[in-house]
């Protein structure tokens, strides 16, 4: 039981009450009076509000998406014969944040109400819920009842799964991402799929003169991309990648491109497979085709942390080279803290030509930009401006050579990771260099 402003409002009285009749004894038999009179409100009041009124159900997914707000939906039901006003709050949750919570609510009679609020994850792994309490007014309006229920549950948070639902949506729709471009995977010159109207960037060689001829319209032919090929998402989850963007780690903008990558890939018939390292490999999922593939991608990452160990570059590459035979497109997720690790990543990158085909998804650190084009006011903000262009100096020269070298690079904010490796995925298959 707590008390309310209306009890506390009374009890101020009767102090005032309790001053005044130190100087007027005929008040002391009335102060004796009112105090007993509020004693016996209080002890009925908090009898009758005994017992539990409200029962309590939550309602929520078994799997939510990390940097994505989450509904869950609060179901409560009035056992009582009278109208209930109170506030409801669910427990707080590690590394999440909630919205729409505390709430009002009002029941009535025997009635039930629905309350809903978001929650915001912030980090991937699975989470516990607690408790949800409820707090309302006694019949006289004394004392506020409150009453704790223990209802526990355990949600796994996930990389954003809603970006791959979103894409097939839009497949569905028959229409197209304007950041993702064409999300068809189309080939090079050897696999006829289809005849197709002719679009702005189609190249000539392909356009069909007889079928535009009796169409009276130019008409191309389409080609299906080979299929059945293999892409390796290779992800760093050393130091280098402790890194925030957007209230999202590096790794979690890298597990949310590298699903999404994968799920166009699986769903144009290619086979995903997933290495995470550090200073060693730490796990490893052989290429797998279909569904299935996607989610055994989707269950080895979503508890993934970025560690405080340094990446060993060479001993990563050199274990995927014995584990994946077959030509495979390589894509590794990293990020660069000074130039050793920078001339060892290039080093390791291209030992796995030509073999393979490296790509390597470099996430631009938003920060060190701002600060090396940052007004400079004093000595020590042009140190800071220096030291901040030289570094993204190495980062270009870096870039430079492992393009040179045959290796592909995408150099993209966090925010736009996404849809540019998608896009770069996308034109690997058309120009048929896997």
């Amino acid at each position: 039981m707590i008390p309310t402003l209306r009890l506390v409002t009374l009890a101020g009285f009767l102090v005032l009450v309790a001053l005044a009749a130190g100087y007027l004894g005929e008040l002391a038999l009335p102060l004796v009076v009112l105090d007993m009179a509020l004693v016996v409100a209080v002890v009925s009041d908090g009898l009758l509000a005994r017992g539990h009124r409200v029962e309590i159900e939550r309602q929520m997914a078994s799997i939510f998406s990390v940097g994505r707000p989450n509904v869950i939906t609060l179901h409560l039901r009035n056992r009582s014969g009278r109208v209930l006003t109170g506030v409801v709050v669910d427990d707080p949750v590690t590394d999440c944040t909630a919205t729409g919570i505390p709430a009002r609510f009002t029941l009535g009679a025997h009635a039930s109400a629905t309350v809903r609020y978001e929650l915001l994850p912030t980090r991937r792994g699975p989470r516990e819920l607690g408790s949800v309490t409820v707090r309302y007014a006694s019949v006289l309006g004394l004392l506020f009842r409150q009453e704790r229920v223990a209802l526990g549950g355990r949600v796994d948070v996930y990389p954003d799964v809603h970006a791959a639902r979103s894409l097939e949506l839009l497949r569905r729709q028959g229409r197209q991402d304007a950041r993702l471009g064409s999300l068809r995977v189309h080939g090079g010159d050897t696999e006829f799929e289809r005849l197709r109207p002719y679009q702005r960037g189609d190249e000539i060689r392909h356009l069909d003169w007889r079928a535009s001829a009796r169409r009276d319209d130019p008409t191309v032919r389409q080609f299906q991309a080979e299929s059945n090929q293999n892409v390796v998402f290779a992800i760093d989850i050393g130091r280098a990648m402790r890194g925030e963007s957007g209230g999202l780690t590096s790794v979690d903008h890298a597990l949310n491109a590298a699903l999404l990558t994968a799920d166009v890939a699986l769903r144009a018939g290619d086979k995903a497979g997933l290495m995470v390292f550090d200073e060693v490999p730490r796990k490893f999922l052989q290429p797998t085709g279909g569904r299935s593939g996607g989610h055994k991608l989707t269950r080895a990452v979503y508890a993934l942390e970025a560690s405080f160990a340094a990446t060993d570059y060479r001993a990563a590459l050199a274990f995927l080279r014995t584990q994946v035979r077959a030509r495979s497109l390589v894509i590794v997720f990293t990020n660069l803290l000074d130039a050793r690790s920078a001339k060892e990543l290039s080093s390791s990158l291209r030992g796995l030509l030509p073999r393979h085909l490296p790509l390597c998804v470099l996430l631009r650190d938003q920060d060190v930009e701002a600060l090396a084009v940052a007004p400079a006011e004093s000595d020590e903000r042009r140190y800071v401006q220096a030291a901040a262009a030289e570094s993204l100096a190495e980062r270009d020269t870096l870039l430079h050579a492992l393009q040179r070298s045959g290796v592909l690079v995408l150099d993209a904010k966090p925010s736009e990771v996404t849809p540019e490796l998608v896009k770069r995925y996308l034109e690997v298959k058309s120009r048929r260099l896997l």
